[in-house]
């Protein structure tokens, strides 16, 4: 785990994604989804939170732009609500808080993120409206997410570089949605407005100029066409954003082995392009399988393209000019894309590892544009109401490379979680 100064240009080059989230079966999730929402709507309120504190060497630690500090201890608490209110109407709200980050100055930074506020409304069995902060995660992929569109801007502390706590903890964006469902699949749409100019760093604030600096748009639509595959197609574009296509797809192989690919693609400009340059059309995809081992053993592994990142030659003319290489290192932070063109990731989990309720997971990836690597572990302990983890991340490569550049080589965290 590395919380330091290069710690958000890190994760943003290994990560964006967890685990699909859809089955694959379009008429399954369809009927699903509905069963819960219906569900839902009788449910008492559900209120769910968590203490968390971490011990680590940290060096140059920095959440947001202006912190500094050699801190070695931080602490979370999160807050979540997600139940009926009235008949057919649903509340969503998730807000996380981290502090132990230090100023210049010396003063305690805390730092809030807004993940979710939302209402949800059922007029009819197979219709959905949303309206509020929702935190949106498109994709299939586990290292890489091409069609996570609304990912950009969203994080604001970072305190683990796995993919699912990037996709957990980090904003929402303000949206109007409607999803209308059927046996064989769906249809959903969403408008996100601009509500201010540009993001801030006030450490309390909701920062909608983060994730609702322009006007966007998103059609999503499943259908099955045959039974175990049942694609997802998205459109997406907005204010300045020339439109982008979208696919997810996961396929079983055999009863323990699930195949996925996950593409976009559309005109615009690389992250290393100068603000003269012309748009371009560019393609993302990760694709890969992920199979299930007797034991609770699984592992993933996966190959990953940013044709928005640099390759091979642009990549070695920007380490030779410290200002442009400073100024794309910040834009991969901000968007969240890779630091390089290609890379191999792989995540393996074991759950019940040796003895009952000790999982540990093995999360790596591989630049293929410069060799660079990192790799990261975790063994976390789980008790009904407690979680006690331990986190190691080391980095490989030169000073300048993908995960060669960060402040820490080594970074070795201890973690108690309270649940409530």
């Amino acid at each position: 785990m590395r919380i330091t100064s290069a710690m958000a240009v890190l994760a943003a080059g290994i990560v964006s994604v967890a685990p699909a989230e859809a089955s694959g079966d379009a008429d399954l999730d369809a009927l699903t989804l509905a069963d819960q929402a219906r569900a839902t709507d009788s449910a008492p309120s559900r209120w769910h939170g968590a203490f968390e504190f971490a011990a680590a060497n940290y060096d140059a630690a920095a959440q947001m732009p202006g912190t500094r500090g050699n801190d070695t201890i931080r602490a979370a608490s999160s807050l979540s609500y997600d139940g009926a209110v009235f008949d057919g109407w649903r509340a969503v709200l998730s807000n996380r808080i981290d502090t132990g980050w230090r100023r210049a100055d010396g003063t305690v930074q805390a730092i809030d993120t807004l993940k979710q506020a939302y209402v949800s409304w059922q007029p009819a069995p197979s219709m959905l409206l949303d309206a509020g902060r929702i935190n949106l995660r498109e994709g299939v992929a586990s290292g890489f997410n091409a069609t996570d569109f609304f990912k950009a801007d969203a994080l604001r502390s970072i305190v683990s570089i796995d993919p699912a706590s990037l996709r957990e903890n980090r904003l929402g964006t303000v949206m109007l949605r409607a999803e209308t469902l059927w046996a064989g699949g769906s249809l959903s749409a969403l408008v996100s407005p601009r509500l201010a100019d540009r993001a801030t760093d006030a450490a309390m604030s909701p920062d909608f100029g983060a994730t609702n600096r322009q006007w966007r748009y998103l059609i999503g639509g499943t259908q099955r066409l045959f039974d175990g595959f049942s694609p997802q197609w998205l459109i997406y574009g907005g204010a300045d954003i020339s439109p982008q296509i979208g696919m997810n797809a996961t396929a079983l192989l055999d009863d323990a082995t699930v195949v996925f690919v996950e593409y976009a693609g559309g005109r615009g400009k690389a992250l290393a392009d100068g603000p003269a340059a012309s748009e371009r059309f560019h393609s993302r995809f990760s694709t890969g399988a992920t199979r299930t081992f007797p034991g609770k053993v699984s592992v993933t592994l996966e190959y990953d393209y940013d044709g928005l990142s640099a390759n091979r030659s642009t990549w070695d003319a920007l380490r030779r000019d410290p200002v442009r290489y400073g100024a794309y290192r910040e834009a991969v932070s901000r968007t969240q894309e890779l630091t390089t063109r290609q890379s191999i990731f792989a995540y393996a989990t074991w759950e019940d590892a040796i003895v009952r309720h000790l999982d540990t997971t093995l999360m790596g990836r591989y630049d293929l544009v410069d060799h660079s690597a990192f790799t990261w572990v975790e063994a976390r302990y789980h008790w009904p109401r407690t979680d006690v983890a331990v986190q190691w991340q080391a980095d490989h490569g030169g000073a300048h490379s993908a995960y060669g550049a960060a402040v820490q080589t080594n970074v070795l965290q201890a973690i108690v979680t309270f649940y409530f």
